[in-house]
Protein backbone atom coordinates (compact mmCIF):
# COMPACT_ATOMS: atom_id res chain seq x y z
CA UNK A 1 0.00 0.00 0.00
CA UNK A 2 1.27 3.45 -0.88
CA UNK A 3 1.85 5.65 2.15
CA UNK A 4 0.77 9.26 1.91
CA UNK A 5 1.84 11.78 4.52
CA UNK A 6 -1.03 14.18 5.08
CA UNK A 7 1.48 16.79 6.16
CA UNK A 8 2.27 17.48 2.50
CA UNK A 9 -1.08 16.62 0.96
CA UNK A 10 -2.24 20.08 0.06
CA UNK A 11 1.06 20.92 -1.55
CA UNK A 12 0.68 17.88 -3.79
CA UNK A 13 -2.97 18.13 -4.65
CA UNK A 14 -3.18 21.81 -5.35
CA UNK A 15 -1.02 21.09 -8.36
CA UNK A 16 -4.00 19.20 -9.70
CA UNK A 17 -5.88 22.48 -9.77
CA UNK A 18 -3.41 23.89 -12.27
CA UNK A 19 -2.41 26.93 -10.27
CA UNK A 20 1.00 27.15 -11.93
CA UNK A 21 3.66 29.19 -10.23
CA UNK A 22 1.50 29.75 -7.21
CA UNK A 23 1.80 26.17 -6.03
CA UNK A 24 5.54 25.92 -6.37
CA UNK A 25 5.90 28.60 -3.71
CA UNK A 26 3.35 27.22 -1.27
CA UNK A 27 4.76 25.96 2.02
CA UNK A 28 3.49 22.70 3.41
CA UNK A 29 0.33 23.42 5.31
CA UNK A 30 1.05 20.81 7.93
CA UNK A 31 3.77 20.75 10.49
CA UNK A 32 4.55 17.58 12.38
CA UNK A 33 2.76 17.09 15.64
CA UNK A 34 4.57 19.07 18.26
CA UNK A 35 5.17 16.89 21.29
CA UNK A 36 5.58 19.85 23.60
CA UNK A 37 2.11 21.06 22.57
CA UNK A 38 0.68 17.65 23.41
CA UNK A 39 2.41 17.71 26.78
CA UNK A 40 0.42 20.82 27.61
CA UNK A 41 -2.82 19.02 26.72
CA UNK A 42 -2.10 15.55 28.11
CA UNK A 43 -1.86 15.83 31.89
CA UNK A 44 -1.75 12.06 32.40
CA UNK A 45 1.87 10.85 32.25
CA UNK A 46 0.77 7.36 31.21
CA UNK A 47 -1.38 8.84 28.47
CA UNK A 48 1.56 10.90 27.23
CA UNK A 49 3.74 7.76 27.16
CA UNK A 50 1.18 5.92 24.99
CA UNK A 51 0.91 8.94 22.75
CA UNK A 52 4.68 9.15 22.22
CA UNK A 53 4.87 5.39 21.60
CA UNK A 54 2.13 5.83 19.01
CA UNK A 55 4.14 8.59 17.36
CA UNK A 56 7.17 6.31 17.21
CA UNK A 57 5.10 3.48 15.66
CA UNK A 58 3.63 5.87 13.10
CA UNK A 59 7.09 7.14 12.13
CA UNK A 60 8.12 3.50 11.59
CA UNK A 61 5.13 2.90 9.32
CA UNK A 62 3.35 0.58 11.77
CA UNK A 63 0.06 2.46 11.68
CA UNK A 64 -2.09 -0.32 13.16
CA UNK A 65 0.04 -0.49 16.31
CA UNK A 66 0.17 3.32 16.40
CA UNK A 67 -3.64 3.41 16.54
CA UNK A 68 -3.68 0.98 19.48
CA UNK A 69 -1.25 3.21 21.39
CA UNK A 70 -3.22 6.36 20.55
CA UNK A 71 -6.47 4.72 21.63
CA UNK A 72 -4.96 3.82 25.02
CA UNK A 73 -3.81 7.44 25.33
CA UNK A 74 -7.32 8.54 24.47
CA UNK A 75 -8.86 6.36 27.17
CA UNK A 76 -6.69 8.14 29.70
CA UNK A 77 -7.17 11.65 28.19
CA UNK A 78 -10.45 11.56 26.21
CA UNK A 79 -10.65 15.31 25.66
CA UNK A 80 -7.33 15.79 23.84
CA UNK A 81 -7.89 16.65 20.18
CA UNK A 82 -4.24 16.07 19.20
CA UNK A 83 -4.69 12.37 19.89
CA UNK A 84 -7.65 12.20 17.52
CA UNK A 85 -5.56 14.01 14.92
CA UNK A 86 -2.79 11.41 15.15
CA UNK A 87 -5.32 8.57 14.96
CA UNK A 88 -6.75 10.23 11.83
CA UNK A 89 -3.35 10.36 10.16
CA UNK A 90 -2.78 6.69 10.92
CA UNK A 91 -6.16 5.69 9.53
CA UNK A 92 -5.50 7.70 6.40
CA UNK A 93 -2.26 5.86 5.77
CA UNK A 94 -4.08 2.58 6.27
CA UNK A 95 -6.46 3.53 3.50
CA UNK A 96 -9.41 4.26 5.76
CA UNK A 97 -10.33 7.87 4.97
CA UNK A 98 -13.81 7.66 6.54
CA UNK A 99 -12.37 6.80 9.93
CA UNK A 100 -9.71 9.47 9.50
CA UNK A 101 -12.40 12.05 8.76
CA UNK A 102 -14.41 10.95 11.81
CA UNK A 103 -11.52 11.54 14.19
CA UNK A 104 -10.56 14.88 12.61
CA UNK A 105 -14.10 16.13 13.07
CA UNK A 106 -13.99 15.07 16.72
CA UNK A 107 -10.71 16.96 17.17
CA UNK A 108 -12.27 20.09 15.62
CA UNK A 109 -15.38 19.72 17.75
CA UNK A 110 -13.19 19.61 20.83
CA UNK A 111 -11.35 22.71 19.66
CA UNK A 112 -12.68 24.73 16.72
CA UNK A 113 -9.39 26.64 16.60
CA UNK A 114 -7.27 23.50 16.15
CA UNK A 115 -5.32 24.62 13.10
CA UNK A 116 -3.60 21.28 12.65
CA UNK A 117 -6.84 19.27 12.56
CA UNK A 118 -8.46 21.76 10.20
CA UNK A 119 -5.45 21.59 7.89
CA UNK A 120 -5.45 17.81 7.85
CA UNK A 121 -9.19 17.63 7.19
CA UNK A 122 -8.85 20.10 4.33
CA UNK A 123 -5.92 18.08 2.94
CA UNK A 124 -7.93 14.88 3.11
CA UNK A 125 -10.85 16.41 1.24
CA UNK A 126 -8.55 17.75 -1.45
CA UNK A 127 -6.88 14.39 -1.96
CA UNK A 128 -10.31 12.81 -2.28
CA UNK A 129 -11.38 15.57 -4.71
CA UNK A 130 -14.15 16.59 -2.33
CA UNK A 131 -13.64 20.23 -3.15
CA UNK A 132 -16.97 21.46 -1.80
CA UNK A 133 -16.26 19.81 1.55
CA UNK A 134 -12.74 21.31 1.64
CA UNK A 135 -14.14 24.81 1.43
CA UNK A 136 -15.42 24.85 5.03
CA UNK A 137 -12.18 23.93 6.86
CA UNK A 138 -10.21 26.34 4.67
CA UNK A 139 -12.69 29.09 5.47
CA UNK A 140 -12.25 28.36 9.19
CA UNK A 141 -8.49 28.47 8.77
CA UNK A 142 -8.72 31.78 6.95
CA UNK A 143 -10.87 33.19 9.76
CA UNK A 144 -8.32 32.00 12.30
CA UNK A 145 -5.42 33.57 10.41
CA UNK A 146 -6.77 36.14 7.94
CA UNK A 147 -3.29 37.27 6.84
CA UNK A 148 -1.98 33.78 6.10
CA UNK A 149 -1.93 33.76 2.30
CA UNK A 150 -1.59 29.99 1.98
CA UNK A 151 -5.20 29.70 3.12
CA UNK A 152 -6.33 32.50 0.83
CA UNK A 153 -4.62 30.82 -2.12
CA UNK A 154 -6.24 27.51 -1.27
CA UNK A 155 -9.67 29.20 -1.20
CA UNK A 156 -8.91 30.88 -4.53
CA UNK A 157 -8.12 27.51 -6.08
CA UNK A 158 -11.34 26.05 -4.72
CA UNK A 159 -13.30 28.95 -6.25
CA UNK A 160 -11.64 28.14 -9.57
CA UNK A 161 -12.79 24.54 -9.30
CA UNK A 162 -16.34 25.79 -8.66
CA UNK A 163 -15.98 28.06 -11.73
CA UNK A 164 -16.44 31.10 -9.54
CA UNK A 165 -13.74 33.00 -11.37
CA UNK A 166 -14.61 36.48 -10.03
CA UNK A 167 -14.38 35.06 -6.50
CA UNK A 168 -11.00 33.49 -7.27
CA UNK A 169 -9.72 36.79 -8.70
CA UNK A 170 -10.78 38.65 -5.56
CA UNK A 171 -8.95 36.16 -3.35
CA UNK A 172 -5.76 36.24 -5.42
CA UNK A 173 -5.76 40.03 -5.25
CA UNK A 174 -6.29 39.82 -1.49
CA UNK A 175 -3.30 37.48 -1.16
CA UNK A 176 -1.18 39.78 -3.32
CA UNK A 177 -2.05 42.82 -1.23
CA UNK A 178 -0.76 40.94 1.82
CA UNK A 179 2.44 39.84 0.07
CA UNK A 180 3.09 42.30 -2.78
CA UNK A 181 6.38 40.60 -3.61
CA UNK A 182 4.43 37.58 -4.91
CA UNK A 183 3.83 38.89 -8.42
CA UNK A 184 2.60 35.48 -9.59
CA UNK A 185 -0.52 36.03 -7.49
CA UNK A 186 -1.31 39.20 -9.39
CA UNK A 187 -0.52 37.42 -12.65
CA UNK A 188 -2.94 34.62 -11.74
CA UNK A 189 -5.69 37.17 -11.20
CA UNK A 190 -4.96 38.76 -14.57
CA UNK A 191 -5.08 35.46 -16.44
CA UNK A 192 -8.35 34.58 -14.73
CA UNK A 193 -9.78 37.93 -15.80
CA UNK A 194 -8.88 37.02 -19.36
CA UNK A 195 -10.61 33.68 -18.90
CA UNK A 196 -13.94 35.42 -18.26
CA UNK A 197 -13.31 38.10 -20.92
CA UNK A 198 -12.96 40.86 -18.34
CA UNK A 199 -10.48 42.66 -20.57
CA UNK A 200 -10.59 45.95 -18.68
CA UNK A 201 -9.54 44.34 -15.42
CA UNK A 202 -6.94 42.18 -17.19
CA UNK A 203 -5.50 45.25 -18.91
CA UNK A 204 -5.28 47.12 -15.61
CA UNK A 205 -3.55 44.17 -13.91
CA UNK A 206 -0.97 43.58 -16.64
CA UNK A 207 -0.28 47.30 -16.83
CA UNK A 208 0.44 47.22 -13.10
CA UNK A 209 2.67 44.17 -13.50
CA UNK A 210 4.60 45.85 -16.31
CA UNK A 211 5.62 48.66 -13.95
CA UNK A 212 6.28 46.32 -11.01
CA UNK A 213 8.65 44.14 -13.05
CA UNK A 214 9.73 45.98 -16.21
CA UNK A 215 12.32 43.31 -17.01
CA UNK A 216 9.64 40.62 -17.31
CA UNK A 217 8.62 41.07 -20.95
CA UNK A 218 5.64 38.71 -20.78
CA UNK A 219 3.68 41.20 -18.67
CA UNK A 220 4.15 44.00 -21.15
CA UNK A 221 3.37 41.66 -24.05
CA UNK A 222 0.03 40.73 -22.44
CA UNK A 223 -0.76 44.39 -21.83
CA UNK A 224 0.02 45.31 -25.45
CA UNK A 225 -2.13 42.43 -26.73
CA UNK A 226 -5.04 43.78 -24.69
CA UNK A 227 -4.41 47.28 -26.00
CA UNK A 228 -4.49 45.92 -29.54
CA UNK A 229 -7.74 44.13 -28.77
CA UNK A 230 -9.38 47.26 -27.35
CA UNK A 231 -7.75 49.52 -29.99
CA UNK A 232 -7.02 51.99 -27.21
CA UNK A 233 -3.66 52.79 -28.78
CA UNK A 234 -3.15 56.13 -27.04
CA UNK A 235 -3.38 54.43 -23.64
CA UNK A 236 -0.70 51.96 -24.69
CA UNK A 237 1.51 54.71 -26.11
CA UNK A 238 1.28 56.71 -22.88
CA UNK A 239 2.13 53.66 -20.77
CA UNK A 240 5.18 52.79 -22.89
CA UNK A 241 6.42 56.37 -22.86
CA UNK A 242 6.02 56.47 -19.07
CA UNK A 243 7.94 53.22 -18.71
CA UNK A 244 10.76 54.48 -20.94
CA UNK A 245 10.92 57.69 -18.92
CA UNK A 246 11.04 55.77 -15.63
CA UNK A 247 13.22 52.81 -16.57
CA UNK A 248 15.05 53.98 -19.67
CA UNK A 249 14.54 52.97 -23.30
CA UNK A 250 14.58 49.29 -24.17
CA UNK A 251 14.51 47.78 -27.67
CA UNK A 252 11.42 45.76 -26.76
CA UNK A 253 9.45 48.75 -25.58
CA UNK A 254 10.62 50.80 -28.58
CA UNK A 255 9.39 48.09 -30.95
CA UNK A 256 6.04 47.89 -29.14
CA UNK A 257 5.77 51.67 -29.13
CA UNK A 258 6.47 51.75 -32.84
CA UNK A 259 3.71 49.24 -33.53
CA UNK A 260 1.18 51.16 -31.42
CA UNK A 261 2.11 54.46 -33.05
CA UNK A 262 1.58 52.88 -36.42
CA UNK A 263 -1.86 51.69 -35.36
CA UNK A 264 -2.59 55.21 -34.13
CA UNK A 265 -1.65 56.64 -37.53
CA UNK A 266 1.78 57.97 -36.54
CA UNK A 267 3.47 56.04 -39.32
CA UNK A 268 6.74 57.87 -39.85
CA UNK A 269 7.62 57.93 -36.17
CA UNK A 270 6.62 54.28 -35.92
CA UNK A 271 9.01 53.26 -38.68
CA UNK A 272 11.85 55.13 -37.01
CA UNK A 273 11.30 53.44 -33.67
CA UNK A 274 11.13 49.96 -35.19
CA UNK A 275 14.34 50.53 -37.11
CA UNK A 276 16.05 51.77 -33.92
CA UNK A 277 14.92 48.64 -32.07
CA UNK A 278 16.29 46.35 -34.79
CA UNK A 279 19.56 48.28 -35.02
CA UNK A 280 20.00 48.11 -31.23
CA UNK A 281 19.34 44.38 -31.02
CA UNK A 282 19.75 42.81 -34.49
CA UNK A 283 20.04 39.35 -32.95
CA UNK A 284 16.44 39.46 -31.68
CA UNK A 285 13.97 38.30 -34.36
CA UNK A 286 10.96 39.58 -32.43
CA UNK A 287 11.65 43.17 -33.43
CA UNK A 288 11.44 42.37 -37.14
CA UNK A 289 7.83 41.20 -37.05
CA UNK A 290 6.16 44.53 -36.16
CA UNK A 291 8.11 46.10 -39.03
CA UNK A 292 6.98 43.31 -41.34
CA UNK A 293 3.37 43.79 -40.25
CA UNK A 294 3.65 47.51 -40.81
CA UNK A 295 4.85 47.08 -44.39
CA UNK A 296 2.16 44.47 -45.08
CA UNK A 297 -0.53 46.80 -43.75
CA UNK A 298 0.83 49.49 -46.04
CA UNK A 299 0.65 46.99 -48.92
CA UNK A 300 4.37 47.55 -49.45
CA UNK A 301 5.18 43.97 -50.33
CA UNK A 302 8.65 44.80 -51.61
CA UNK A 303 9.85 46.11 -48.23
CA UNK A 304 7.93 43.40 -46.38
CA UNK A 305 9.76 40.81 -48.49
CA UNK A 306 13.14 42.29 -47.59
CA UNK A 307 12.32 42.09 -43.88
CA UNK A 308 11.15 38.48 -44.30
CA UNK A 309 14.30 37.60 -46.26
CA UNK A 310 16.44 38.93 -43.40
CA UNK A 311 14.48 36.82 -40.97
CA UNK A 312 15.02 33.68 -43.03
CA UNK A 313 18.73 34.30 -43.56
CA UNK A 314 19.52 35.49 -40.02
CA UNK A 315 17.23 33.11 -38.13
CA UNK A 316 16.92 29.92 -40.21
CA UNK A 317 15.63 27.93 -37.24
CA UNK A 318 12.72 30.30 -36.64
CA UNK A 319 9.63 29.19 -38.58
CA UNK A 320 8.14 32.66 -38.50
CA UNK A 321 10.59 33.95 -41.09
CA UNK A 322 9.53 31.34 -43.66
CA UNK A 323 5.90 31.96 -42.81
CA UNK A 324 6.27 35.72 -43.22
CA UNK A 325 7.94 35.31 -46.60
CA UNK A 326 5.14 33.00 -47.69
CA UNK A 327 2.47 35.46 -46.60
CA UNK A 328 3.80 37.96 -49.10
CA UNK A 329 3.52 35.39 -51.89
CA UNK A 330 0.06 34.36 -50.72
CA UNK A 331 -1.11 37.97 -50.81
CA UNK A 332 0.39 38.28 -54.28
CA UNK A 333 -1.62 35.22 -55.34
CA UNK A 334 1.43 33.10 -56.01
CA UNK A 335 0.65 29.84 -54.21
CA UNK A 336 3.35 27.98 -56.14
CA UNK A 337 6.00 30.21 -54.53
CA UNK A 338 4.47 29.62 -51.10
CA UNK A 339 4.96 25.91 -51.69
CA UNK A 340 8.51 26.51 -52.88
CA UNK A 341 9.32 28.27 -49.59
CA UNK A 342 7.45 26.09 -47.12
CA UNK A 343 7.52 22.56 -48.49
CA UNK A 344 11.29 22.04 -47.94
CA UNK A 345 10.87 22.94 -44.25
CA UNK A 346 7.45 21.35 -43.65
CA UNK A 347 8.96 18.30 -41.93
CA UNK A 348 11.25 20.45 -39.78
CA UNK A 349 8.24 22.48 -38.64
CA UNK A 350 5.74 19.63 -38.68
CA UNK A 351 4.23 20.79 -35.38
CA UNK A 352 3.67 24.35 -36.54
CA UNK A 353 0.02 24.83 -37.39
CA UNK A 354 0.45 27.92 -39.59
CA UNK A 355 3.02 26.21 -41.83
CA UNK A 356 0.83 23.15 -42.46
CA UNK A 357 -2.31 25.20 -42.97
CA UNK A 358 -0.72 27.62 -45.43
CA UNK A 359 0.63 24.70 -47.46
CA UNK A 360 -2.86 23.22 -47.53
CA UNK A 361 -4.34 26.51 -48.76
CA UNK A 362 -1.67 26.87 -51.45
CA UNK A 363 -2.14 23.37 -52.86
CA UNK A 364 -5.91 23.87 -52.71
CA UNK A 365 -5.64 27.04 -54.79
CA UNK A 366 -3.69 25.05 -57.37
CA UNK A 367 -6.46 22.41 -57.27
CA UNK A 368 -4.01 19.83 -55.97
CA UNK A 369 -6.70 18.52 -53.68
CA UNK A 370 -5.09 15.30 -52.48
CA UNK A 371 -1.96 17.13 -51.33
CA UNK A 372 -4.03 19.96 -49.85
CA UNK A 373 -6.06 17.46 -47.84
CA UNK A 374 -2.84 15.95 -46.48
CA UNK A 375 -1.67 19.30 -45.12
CA UNK A 376 -5.11 20.25 -43.80
CA UNK A 377 -5.18 16.93 -41.94
CA UNK A 378 -1.76 17.68 -40.43
CA UNK A 379 -3.02 21.09 -39.32
CA UNK A 380 -6.04 19.47 -37.68
CA UNK A 381 -3.84 17.09 -35.70
CA UNK A 382 -2.26 20.21 -34.18
CA UNK A 383 -5.54 22.14 -33.70
CA UNK A 384 -8.41 19.65 -34.03
CA UNK A 385 -11.15 22.26 -33.72
CA UNK A 386 -9.70 25.00 -35.92
CA UNK A 387 -12.66 26.66 -37.71
CA UNK A 388 -10.36 27.94 -40.47
CA UNK A 389 -9.09 24.47 -41.34
CA UNK A 390 -12.56 22.94 -41.10
CA UNK A 391 -13.95 25.58 -43.45
CA UNK A 392 -11.12 24.93 -45.90
CA UNK A 393 -11.66 21.17 -45.70
CA UNK A 394 -15.38 21.58 -46.38
CA UNK A 395 -14.70 23.73 -49.44
CA UNK A 396 -12.17 21.16 -50.65
CA UNK A 397 -14.73 18.35 -50.33
CA UNK A 398 -17.22 20.48 -52.24
CA UNK A 399 -14.68 20.89 -55.02
CA UNK A 400 -14.25 17.11 -55.39
CA UNK A 401 -17.99 16.43 -54.97
CA UNK A 402 -17.49 14.65 -51.65
CA UNK A 403 -20.65 16.26 -50.35
CA UNK A 404 -21.33 13.82 -47.56
CA UNK A 405 -18.03 14.83 -45.98
CA UNK A 406 -18.54 18.55 -46.57
CA UNK A 407 -22.07 18.40 -45.13
CA UNK A 408 -20.69 16.70 -42.04
CA UNK A 409 -18.18 19.50 -41.51
CA UNK A 410 -20.73 22.28 -42.10
CA UNK A 411 -23.08 20.73 -39.55
CA UNK A 412 -20.21 20.36 -37.08
CA UNK A 413 -19.29 24.03 -37.50
CA UNK A 414 -22.88 25.20 -37.04
CA UNK A 415 -23.44 22.99 -34.00
CA UNK A 416 -20.19 24.22 -32.46
CA UNK A 417 -20.90 27.90 -33.12
CA UNK A 418 -24.41 29.07 -33.99
CA UNK A 419 -22.98 32.49 -34.94
CA UNK A 420 -20.66 31.12 -37.64
CA UNK A 421 -22.16 33.01 -40.57
CA UNK A 422 -19.58 31.63 -42.98
CA UNK A 423 -20.62 28.05 -42.19
CA UNK A 424 -24.31 28.84 -42.84
CA UNK A 425 -23.48 30.61 -46.10
CA UNK A 426 -21.05 28.02 -47.45
CA UNK A 427 -23.42 25.18 -46.60
CA UNK A 428 -26.16 27.03 -48.48
CA UNK A 429 -23.92 27.67 -51.48
CA UNK A 430 -22.82 24.04 -51.53
CA UNK A 431 -26.45 22.90 -51.70
CA UNK A 432 -27.42 25.33 -54.46
CA UNK A 433 -24.39 24.46 -56.56
CA UNK A 434 -25.49 20.84 -56.60
CA UNK A 435 -29.18 21.86 -57.05
CA UNK A 436 -30.26 20.13 -53.85
CA UNK A 437 -32.61 21.22 -51.08
CA UNK A 438 -32.92 24.79 -52.38
CA UNK A 439 -35.44 25.82 -49.72
CA UNK A 440 -33.07 24.58 -47.01
CA UNK A 441 -30.27 26.44 -48.75
CA UNK A 442 -32.32 29.65 -48.70
CA UNK A 443 -33.01 29.24 -44.98
CA UNK A 444 -29.30 28.74 -44.28
CA UNK A 445 -28.32 31.74 -46.41
CA UNK A 446 -30.86 33.98 -44.68
CA UNK A 447 -29.41 32.93 -41.31
CA UNK A 448 -25.97 33.99 -42.56
CA UNK A 449 -27.23 37.40 -43.71
CA UNK A 450 -29.02 37.91 -40.38
CA UNK A 451 -25.68 37.48 -38.68
CA UNK A 452 -23.80 39.72 -41.15
CA UNK A 453 -26.31 41.92 -43.03
CA UNK A 454 -23.72 43.78 -45.10
CA UNK A 455 -21.72 40.79 -46.30
CA UNK A 456 -21.55 40.95 -50.09
CA UNK A 457 -20.80 37.25 -50.54
CA UNK A 458 -23.84 36.24 -48.53
CA UNK A 459 -26.08 38.58 -50.54
CA UNK A 460 -24.82 36.96 -53.72
CA UNK A 461 -25.58 33.50 -52.31
CA UNK A 462 -29.20 34.48 -51.62
CA UNK A 463 -29.47 36.01 -55.09
CA UNK A 464 -28.10 32.86 -56.68
CA UNK A 465 -30.57 30.70 -54.76
CA UNK A 466 -33.46 32.86 -55.99
CA UNK A 467 -32.12 32.44 -59.51
CA UNK A 468 -32.25 28.67 -59.08
CA UNK A 469 -35.77 29.02 -57.63
CA UNK A 470 -36.78 30.82 -60.83
CA UNK A 471 -37.24 34.21 -59.19
CA UNK A 472 -34.98 36.42 -61.35
CA UNK A 473 -36.37 39.68 -59.95
CA UNK A 474 -35.24 38.93 -56.40
CA UNK A 475 -32.07 37.34 -57.72
CA UNK A 476 -31.13 40.53 -59.56
CA UNK A 477 -31.84 42.72 -56.51
CA UNK A 478 -29.64 40.71 -54.17
CA UNK A 479 -26.77 40.27 -56.63
CA UNK A 480 -26.73 43.96 -57.53
CA UNK A 481 -26.65 44.77 -53.79
CA UNK A 482 -23.62 42.50 -53.48
CA UNK A 483 -21.82 44.37 -56.28
CA UNK A 484 -22.70 47.75 -54.77
CA UNK A 485 -21.15 46.76 -51.43
CA UNK A 486 -18.04 44.92 -52.54
CA UNK A 487 -17.37 46.12 -56.07
CA UNK A 488 -16.74 43.77 -58.94
CA UNK A 489 -16.06 40.08 -58.43
CA UNK A 490 -15.82 37.60 -61.30
CA UNK A 491 -18.26 35.06 -59.82
CA UNK A 492 -20.82 37.67 -58.79
CA UNK A 493 -20.61 39.41 -62.19
CA UNK A 494 -21.17 36.09 -63.92
CA UNK A 495 -24.17 35.42 -61.71
CA UNK A 496 -25.69 38.76 -62.64
CA UNK A 497 -25.00 38.00 -66.31
CA UNK A 498 -26.87 34.70 -65.96
CA UNK A 499 -29.83 36.49 -64.36
CA UNK A 500 -29.94 39.09 -67.13
CA UNK A 501 -29.69 36.38 -69.78
CA UNK A 502 -32.65 34.62 -68.16
CA UNK A 503 -34.81 37.76 -68.46
CA UNK A 504 -33.65 38.14 -72.07
CA UNK A 505 -31.32 41.09 -71.60
CA UNK A 506 -28.59 39.36 -73.52
CA UNK A 507 -26.56 42.45 -74.42
CA UNK A 508 -26.35 43.51 -70.78
CA UNK A 509 -25.60 39.92 -69.81
CA UNK A 510 -22.68 39.65 -72.25
CA UNK A 511 -21.34 42.96 -70.94
CA UNK A 512 -21.21 41.51 -67.41
CA UNK A 513 -19.61 38.32 -68.73
CA UNK A 514 -16.89 40.42 -70.33
CA UNK A 515 -16.29 42.31 -67.10
CA UNK A 516 -16.07 38.99 -65.26
CA UNK A 517 -13.63 37.64 -67.86
CA UNK A 518 -11.38 40.67 -67.40
CA UNK A 519 -11.00 39.59 -63.76
CA UNK A 520 -10.71 35.86 -64.49
CA UNK A 521 -8.98 35.80 -67.87
CA UNK A 522 -8.53 32.07 -68.30
CA UNK A 523 -12.02 30.96 -67.32
CA UNK A 524 -13.25 28.72 -70.17
CA UNK A 525 -16.86 28.97 -69.05
CA UNK A 526 -16.78 32.77 -69.28
CA UNK A 527 -15.01 32.60 -72.63
CA UNK A 528 -17.84 30.49 -73.99
CA UNK A 529 -20.50 32.85 -72.60
CA UNK A 530 -18.80 35.90 -74.09
CA UNK A 531 -18.42 34.30 -77.53
CA UNK A 532 -21.11 31.62 -77.82
CA UNK A 533 -20.78 29.41 -80.85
Amino acid sequence: MKIINLHIALFITLTLFGCGTTVSNLPNLQEQVQVDAVEDKVPNPEGLRHFMDGQMMMNQGDFAMAILEFQQALELDPGVGAIHTSIAESYWNLGKPDLAEKHLKIAIKLDSTDEQALQMLADQYILQKKYEAAHNPFTQLHELKPDNIKYIIALAELEKVKQNIPGAIKLYLKAFNIEPSRLELLENSGRLALQINDFDQAQSIFKRLSFLDPEQTKYLAMFIDLIMNSKNYEEGINVLKSMNAEFGDSPDRLAQLGLLMYRAGQKEEALGLLEIAIEATPENPNYYFPLFDLYMDENNHEKASKVADKLVSNFPEDWRGYYSRSLVYMNDKQPEKVIMILEPVSDTFNKIFSIQYLLGLSHNQLKQFDIAQKYFSKALTIRPDSPNVLHSMAILYDEVNAWEKSDEIYLRLIETDSTDAQAFNNFAYSLVERNQELKKALSLAKKAIELEPENASYLDTIGWIYFKLDNPKKAQAYIESSININGENAIVLEHLGDVLMKIQKSDDAIDYYKRALSLDKNNPRLMKKVSPE
